[in-house]
């Protein structure tokens, strides 16, 4: 399969010496400074790890595993952090609840992966962003709603396609749409809870009509979750 780039401006092209590819390259003026960006990010990168090697030595923790630390000053212990991330959730877990809707076996460890490393970076469950992809896209990376919402996670190009085109987001990238996905989903959970977040990631407003289509959405996701809201609560 030919490699996809997504540019805010032209939306989704297939990479190589084709027409529409050749066309964005010569007419989006941001086309070459983003390269040259890279480029040079990606030689400070070098010099960086060269310059300062990490130990063998030195096994990094989790943040789940790093007990926190207590003030000299202080008689009382700290309190543990609650996350949604527990030990109990598995690159197991993820993959059997995705197997029966990605049929590339390539890809499949590269989404599990990509849900791993996102729900441990913005402490989500990851069983709750695997449920929210088969909802959303049922995982398919190139998926496009006639809503506009375009990857894995269908991100809604009206309301962020300014934010991923700025931050050099690649919407049909496996890895760059769930981070960016589960970024949005972290901010609407913040704001409430966990499933008011999850009707919101849908696009709850204030309407009758849209309430209801949020309220079956956050059912589907959790007949899919298949466990008690409390068990993800923040």
């Amino acid at each position: 399969m030919d490699p996809i780039y997504f540019c805010n401006r032209c939306r989704g092209l297939k990479v190589g010496w084709n027409r529409r590819y050749i066309l964005h390259s010569l007419g989006c003026q941001e086309w070459i400074s983003k390269s040259t960006k890279l480029l040079v990010l990606t030689g400070l990168l070098s010099l960086f790890i060269c310059a300062f090697p990490v130990p063998t030595s030195v096994v990094a923790d989790s943040p789940a595993s790093v007990p926190a630390k207590v003030p000299a000053s202080s008689s009382k212990q700290a309190k543990p952090v609650a996350v949604t991330v527990k030990p109990r959730v598995l690159d197991a877990d993820i993959t059997h609840m995705l197997r029966n809707y990605v049929d590339d076996k390539e890809r499949l460890p590269r989404v599990v992966r990509a849900i791993m490393a996102s729900g441990q970076k913005y402490h989500i469950d990851p069983k709750l962003v695997a449920s929210i992809v088969i909802v959303e896209s049922g995982a398919d990376p190139f998926a496009v709603s006639t809503a506009e919402s375009v990857g894995i996670m269908q991100i809604h190009l009206p309301t962020w396609g300014r934010v991923a085109d700025k931050e050099n987001i690649n919407l049909f990238k496996i890895e760059d749409n769930v981070d960016f996905g589960v970024r949005i989903l972290r901010g609407y959970i913040k704001k409430g809870d966990v499933w008011g977040g999850v009707g919101r990631y849908l696009g709850r407003g204030d309407s009758l009509e849209s309430q209801q289509a949020a309220d079956a959405y956050v059912r589907k996701v959790q007949r899919i979750y298949g466990v008690n809201p409390e068990d993800i609560a923040l």
